[in-house]
């Protein structure tokens, strides 16, 4: 995978640079008529949640 590395050179992703870049994603709260948002900085986080099968999207509300 390119894109982990200021080089992009190709390599396997870790769980370090998974977290390393995934850590920078920022969520913007949302209200009754705008729903929360998550916002990618960079080409490479979209990437890695692809890979993970994550929708963004799709707001799961915590369970009690």
């Amino acid at each position: 995978m390119r894109g982990l590395y200021p080089d992009s050179r190709r390599v396997r992703p870790t769980g370090r640079m998974i977290f390393y870049h995934l850590g920078e994603l920022t969520l913007r709260i949302g209200h009754i008529t705008d729903p929360p948002t998550v916002q990618i900085t960079r080409g490479v986080q979209l990437h890695l949640l692809d890979l993970l099968d994550t929708d963004i999207g799709q707001t799961r509300w915590p369970q009690t």
